[in-house]
Formats: structure tokens, C-alpha cells, sequence
């Protein structure tokens, strides 16, 4: 897209060149003293224009008036006397914007009337008009540096740099110090930087005149302009700001003394409301050049139909409650125009929050990861279940707690499978899982941590005479004498875990 805008820029340029080759030669008065030349739109300062244009096909039209006093003085016998005692100049102006970088501008000058002594010249013109139309100025600008003015977005922020090419036409009135008979051609760099409602711009410029301009034996050619903007936010009022503007214009040549070396600052507020823009402002000039005033007035009013947007984030201003900050749409709280970078308020980002919309619970966020924790697995043992996997009392046997022996009763870790140590337990007549055979049972066999006949108790075997070890948990049983042979009727007296009292082994 640049090329296209190349090819625009050099087209302008030639047909400029041409322009001025065919300007008549000099005269007296041909000078426009008009110093002040105002920027296009609020992005601007006073007299240094901004980067940002509007952006695609967005237009906006504005009027300046401004006050100069003595901006014109002369020397009669040696004694200072005003030329033009008091200058009131309108400027009228149109910019649109073509894509999202470059701009096409108007300005047109009208004397609005002016005060005037022609006797002090002392050139045998004529009268100098009270009112006059000036030189129009036709402004390109395109802008290198910086984010496209796109339709969500009008205000960038960050460093801006542009080039302008503004260009004077000879329509206006050469009696009145309101044109110079020629076109004349400026060419500027601009850079700004925008951040918060805070900005600050700087205008380093060449203007060509194609001949010499004369007025009071002062002779002007090429001169090279300056600027420096200021713009600081004033929080009493939104939208209001405090600005500063600083403007100069050196002869090219270094020469001619202090009447072609013009400096003037202005000071003033500029104040944002919708799509009006309002900036006032007072001025002094430092030097005694032509054209310089000792005070300066201007009044200003732009105008963009266009929904004021200054952070770019789709929220209009009016309902934006941080219009200097972008929202940050990630779902929560969208809506009131501020980026919310901890969603939770667990003062975690939330660009490193797994859980951004919901807040860990206190001390239960080891990894601090945004998210609470996980609940511990539970527990070694059941509740009422003795740690080491002693079976309950009155559970079946055979169901193995924590290393609890499996069919038969409960032993510690190694303690004896299948209903008793391991080839020491009875075969004929025992019975697992609680139930009698032949007179046997185990449901219960426990009495006191002691198991009567070869049962388990706390790893020893009272039986066996000695503590359980896995395959030796008792002595080996014979078959037939592992337990006292019971018989169909006697099922009562070989009970294993008999009533309290009774005959060890009976």
C-alpha cells in the first residue's frame, strides 16, 4: 500500500515544482506574516500537528480564531511604530482520512479585519485591506511509526512518526500580508508519543519559496521550521488537558539578523467532550521578527462524528469506565471497559491462574497453580479396625484388613492363610468363615489376644508354644492330632475359644 502513496507523494511534488517555476518574481507585501497555521485535528497541539490520522474515510471539520497584537511593526526616524496594530485571522479546515495512514487536509485563511498604519511603510502601494482571504493550504500526511487508525480504533498509543506535505496556494490578497503571489511548499517530520491522555510531539521542517520575498528591506527565501508539543491531563475534568506549544521559523541562510528568526509559545487548555473538541490558548512571541506578535490569542473548535473511543477497545467513552485502558475480554466483567488481570483476586495473574475465576482456598494451593488442591486420599485401618489389620470382632473371617490373613482368623503381617498357620493348622474338622464343621469353628476365635489349640494371638501361638513365623507360625500338625477328635455329640466340649476357664486343650 505504501507504493501507491509514493507514487501520490512524488506526483504532488512535481506538480508543485512546476508551480512554483512559472510564480511571478517578488514584490513588496507579498509576504504572509500569518505565523500561526493550526493543526488539523485534537490529535495535533497548537501549531504542531500529530501523527494519528482519523482513519478510514472518517472526516472532521474545525475553526480556529486567533488574536494577533503587533504582528507587524516598522521604523519611522529611528522609532518603532506598528504596521499592523491588531490582527483578527479565522482559519477554516476539513481533513479525511484515506485508509488507516494517510490524510488529506484543507486550510483556508480569512482576515476577519486588522487594524492598520500604511503611511508607515513608506512603499507608495496601496491602503492595506482591512479584510483579506489568505493563501490556502492543501496538507498530505502519512504515517510511517505507530498503529493503524482503524475503525474501532481513533487514538493510538506509543511512538508515532509521519511525514507532511503542505502546500500554499496563490489565491490570497498580497496587499494585506495575506499571500505570497507563489506556491510555496513545506515538508515535515513528525514524531509523538501517546500514553494515558499523555503526549508530547516534535516538528523538524524545510519551507521553500520558489523567489524572494521583500517587506521593510528584509529579504526572505527558504526557512527552516521547528515545534515542540505538550499535552498533560488535567484530572479535576475528564477529558480536559493542559497544552504547550513552542513554534519557530529560521531563515535557511543564518542571516538577516532577528527579523527572520521568529519564536513564539503558546499555553493553554484543550477540552474533549464527545465529538467536540474545544482548545484555547495565550501566546508570546520571543523574538521581534515580521510576523511575530507580542500576544497571541486563539480559540479553537474541531469536530469528528464519530463515537469517541480513545483506549480502542469497542467501549464508547461515555460508558467506558477506564477510557485510557483497554478492556481485556476475557468473560468477566467485559463490560465496564477495564482489564481485569486477576479475575479471582488471589493475587495470581491470570495469564498464569488455571482457575481465573475462581479463587484457591487458603492454604490449600501448594503448587500455586490459581486452583485449591485436591483432597488427601484416606487413611491407613477403618474406623474401629486395630492398625496392623486385626479382624473386627464378630466380622467374618476371611476378609483381610490392612494384611489380615484371608479365610481364616486374623494374624498380623505374615501371619497364617486359609484358616491357621501354614502346616500347622487342622485339616479335618476346621471350618473358615464362621461356619461349624465337626464341631470346629473360628467365628470368635479370639479371646483376650489369646486362641486356644493353635489359634493366632498377637503372633504367638499358645498351641504351638511358640511366636507364628510364615510356614512356621505352629508346630507341625499330624494328621488326626491336630485337635482333639470330636465326635457328632460333643460338639460343645471342642469348641476353639471355649468359655473362659476352661482346660487349656480341652
Amino acid at each position: 500500500m505504501l507504493r501507491p502513496m509514493r507514487a501520490l507523494v512524488a506526483g504532488l511534488v512535481l506538480v508543485l515544482g512546476l508551480l512554483a517555476s512559472a510564480a511571478p518574481a517578488s514584490a513588496q507585501r507579498s509576504l504572509d506574516i500569518g505565523r500561526f497555521r493550526p493543526a488539523l485535528d485534537h490529535h495535533g497541539f497548537f501549531g504542531v500537528q500529530g501523527t494519528t490520522p482519523p482513519g478510514p474515510w472518517r472526516w472532521n471539520v474545525g475553526m480556529w480564531l486567533s488574536y494577533a497584537k503587533s504582528p507587524l511593526v516598522g521604523v519611522v526616524g529611528g522609532e518603532e511604530r506598528d504596521v499592523i496594530r491588531h490582527r483578527f485571522v479565522g482559519d477554516f479546515q476539513a481533513q479525511l482520512g484515506i485508509g488507516g495512514r494517510f490524510a488529506l487536509g484543507l486550510d483556508v485563511p480569512l482576515v476577519l479585519h486588522q487594524s492598520t498604519r500604511t503611511q508607515v511603510l513608506e512603499d507608495g502601494g496601496p491602503t492595506i485591506p482591512a479584510q483579506a482571504v489568505g493563501d490556502p493550504r492543501v496538507v498530505a500526511r502519512v504515517r510511517l511509526v505507530g498503529q493503524d487508525a482503524v475503525a474501532h480504533r481513533e487514538r493510538s498509543e506509543g511512538p508515532g512518526l509521519a511525514l507532511m506535505a503542505a502546500a500554499t496556494l496563490p489565491l490570497g490578497d498580497e496587499d494585506a500580508f495575506a499571500g505570497e503571489g507563489q506556491l510555496t511548499l513545506d515538508l515535515q517530520a513528525i514524531g509523538d508519543f501517546r500514553v494515558f491522555g499523555l503526549g508530547a510531539g516534535l516538528m523538524l521542517g524545510w519551507r521553500h519559496r520558489p523567489n524572494d520575498r521583500v517587506v521593510g528591506g528584509v529579504t526572505f527565501r527558504d526557512q527552516l521550521l521547528f515545534g515542540f508539543g505538550l499535552q498533560v491531563p488535567v484530572p479535576v475534568l475528564e477529558g480536559l488537558s493542559a497544552l504547550l506549544d513552542v513554534r519557530g521559523e529560521f531563515d535557511a541562510r543564518f542571516g538577516g539578523g532577528s527579523a527572520r528568526r521568529a519564536v513564539e509559545g503558546t499555553l493553554g487548555v484543550a477540552l474533549r467532550r464527545n465529538q467536540v473538541s474545544y482548545t484555547t490558548g495565550v501566546g508570546v512571541g520571543f523574538t521581534p521578527a515580521v510576523g511575530t506578535p507580542s500576544v497571541r490569542v486563539v480559540f479553537g473548535v474541531q469536530w469528528a462524528p464519530r463515537t469517541p473511543d480513545q483506549d480502542a477497545d469497542g467501549i464508547p467513552d461515555d460508558e467506558d469506565e477506564c477510557p485510557h485502558l483497554p478492556e481485556d475480554f476475557d468473560g468477566f466483567e467485559d463490560e465496564d471497559g477495564c482489564m481485569d488481570p486477576d479475575n479471582d483476586m488471589d493475587f495470581i495473574p491470570d495469564v498464569d491462574d488455571r482457575c481465573p475465576n475462581e479463587e484457591a482456598l487458603e492454604g490449600q494451593d501448594a503448587d500455586e497453580d490459581g486452583c485449591t488442591d485436591p483432597a488427601p486420599a484416606g487413611g491407613a485401618g477403618g474406623e474401629g479396625t486395630p492398625e496392623g489389620g486385626a479382624a473386627e470382632e464378630g466380622s467374618p473371617v476371611g476378609v483381610e484388613t490392612n494384611g489380615a490373613a484371608e479365610n481364616g482368623d486374623g494374624g498380623e503381617d505374615g501371619g497364617a492363610e486359609d484358616g491357621g498357620a501354614e502346616d500347622g493348622a487342622a485339616e479335618d474338622g476346621a471350618e473358615t468363615d464362621g461356619a461349624e464343621t465337626d464341631g470346629a469353628e473360628t467365628d470368635g476365635a479370639e479371646t483376650d489376644g489369646a486362641a486356644e489349640d493353635g489359634a493366632e494371638t498377637d503372633g504367638a501361638a499358645e498351641g504351638g508354644g511358640g511366636p507364628a513365623v510364615e510356614g512356621d507360625a505352629a508346630p507341625e500338625a499330624v494328621e488326626g492330632d491336630a485337635a482333639p477328635e470330636v465326635q457328632d455329640g460333643d460338639a460343645e466340649d471342642a469348641r476353639v475359644g471355649a468359655q473362659p476357664g476352661a482346660p487349656d486343650g480341652a
